[in-house]
């Protein structure tokens, strides 16, 4: 009787080290991130009048994608995010609308994706670049 009181302690340590340090028995390792490839946007680049655009990307994870998001930074600093729906065969996409550019400078976008996994685990892409083109004026009336 006695044998079994002191092995029950052990196996709760054991237990409790081995999950701990991310190790399961069924083989899943919680603690790797996401795999995202190369993001893709279409068009990347727009008249002044703005638009949309698609990106898609391909999200890889042994344990599960729980979610997908795509990250746009405006040229203003600001931060806008939208979920990507899944495509099938690992592949996310989502539509991006931009407002027209009216001003004289080109207006350049940061777009990044950002994938959870089920443990909660994440990983970041790159950015990649979506450009809006400065209105241009026509040009003045010619001499007399």
């Amino acid at each position: 009787m006695r044998r079994r009181i002191l092995m029950a302690p052990f196996a709760l340590a054991l237990s409790l080290s081995l999950g701990g340090c991310g190790m399961f028995l069924s083989g899943a390792q919680p603690m790797t991130p996401p795999s995202i490839g190369s993001l893709q946007i279409e068009p990347s680049r727009m008249r002044f009048t703005g638009g949309q655009a698609t990106a898609s990307v391909e999200v890889r994870d042994d344990n599960g994608v729980r979610a997908v998001i795509l990250v746009v930074v405006a040229p203003d600093g600001s931060r806008s995010s939208l979920t990507m729906d899944s495509a099938g065969q690992d592949i996310y996409r989502a539509t991006i609308t931009l407002s027209p550019n009216l001003s004289g400078t080109p207006q350049q976008y940061r777009v990044s994706v950002e994938a959870e996994d089920i443990f909660g685990v994440r990983a970041q892409s790159s950015p990649q670049l979506l450009e809006v083109e400065a209105l241009s004026m026509p040009p003045g009336e010619p001499p007399i």
